[in-house]
């Protein structure tokens, strides 16, 4: 089944929340909305899940006239006087399904949620990771062709984050779900999703794969919140980009006739030591940090000092080497 928002907007009390959103959200895959507090991606999520209705616009799909998602919000909602049992079977008793088909969907997703053992235990009983797991379990068991993720793993600290984060991806395999999972963390949005949507300002900016991002951001809002790279000012003039850095040829992504131009480099996958076709300067090294696998380099070039990442020991402390873009840098 395929959903699509078209040309969504949200207005309350006279604030555009969403502008125009335009939104094809894949079959059976996890669509990360990705964006910073405030850009609407709660209010986006509850459209999705018809808690809310947009002011214009509409929310369709392949097959349903009324599409509707299943929401786990970000702080859970489990009934704290019911116990995991009763929480996961509230929603079927809703629906009226009969006592015996409630029983075997109860148990059969308890134990794919690897919470069997829980049954007869309140929330307040549980740790965080066991009430995201509850959670879930309450949702899966209505099948939902589509499942809402809000900021789900907020609560949880970072070794449960990631465990949580794997176990989403195998359960998305297994039960081939379609998720829309919406977080202010790049990393979380990078680690689940093989397709990213930036929210900005209640306006989708881009669309793209994790890596895709991080080379070519469709604008420089886009980059800024990614973050994590250099952002050199400069000038465009005729087909160059003109710093005391760096002057040369670019990608050139920003407004016809605009003299002031930034150059995007980001500190991963920007630069490199085996020449291309794209030299770009000559850096000494001032600060080296080891961060596992890699290095956080700092360079001094001329008067400006950049960062990037490199393999360690790929460079020494105070030497100078002559870098290379990997591809043609970006200029906005």
């Amino acid at each position: 089944m395929v959903y699509q928002l078209n040309a969504v907007k949200q207005q309350k009390g006279g604030q555009t929340i969403l502008k125009a959103i335009d939104l094809k959200i894949p079959e059976q895959q996890i669509l990360a909305i990705l964006g910073p507090s405030g850009s609407g991606k709660t209010s986006l999520l509850n459209i999705l899940a018809r808690i809310d209705q947009p002011s214009s616009g509409s929310f369709t799909s392949s097959q349903a006239k009324q599409p509707k998602g299943v929401m786990v919000f970000q702080d859970y909602r489990l009934f704290p006087h019911l116990t995991v049992w009763q929480n996961i079977i509230f929603g079927l008793k809703v629906q009226h399904i009969s006592k015996a088909e409630r029983q075997q969907r109860a148990e059969q997703m308890m134990a794919t949620m690897e919470i069997s053992e829980l049954a007869q235990r309140y929330p307040d009983e549980l740790s965080g990771g066991q009430q995201q797991r509850v959670a879930l379990a309450r949702a899966l068991v209505l099948k939902p062709a589509l499942l809402l993720l809000d900021e789900p793993f907020s609560s949880l600290d970072e070794g449960l984050r990631l465990e949580m984060l794997d176990f989403i991806k195998q359960l998305q395999r297994q039960l081939k779900l379609t998720i829309v999972f919406v977080t202010h963390y790049k990393s979380e949005a990078y680690l689940l999703s093989n397709q990213v949507a930036i929210l900005i300002a209640g306006q989708i900016m881009q669309v793209a794969t994790p890596q895709q991002l991080e080379q070519r951001p469709a604008n420089l809002a886009v980059a800024r919140f990614l973050g994590q790279a250099n952002f050199i000012a400069g000038r465009w003039q005729g087909d160059y980009f003109q710093a005391p850095l760096y002057t040369g040829q670019a990608n050139f992504q920003g407004q016809l006739g605009q003299s002031t131009a930034t150059l995007y480099m980001p500190f991963a996958g920007g630069l490199q030591l085996e020449p291309t076709a794209y030299p770009a300067f000559t850096g000494q090294v001032a600060a080296l940090t080891w961060v596992g696998a890699y290095e956080q380099v700092t360079l001094q070039v001329a008067a400006s000092q950049i960062k990037l990442t490199l393999p360690v020991a790929a460079v020494a402390l105070h030497q100078s080497y002559q870098f290379y873009f990997t591809t043609l840098p970006v200029v906005f």
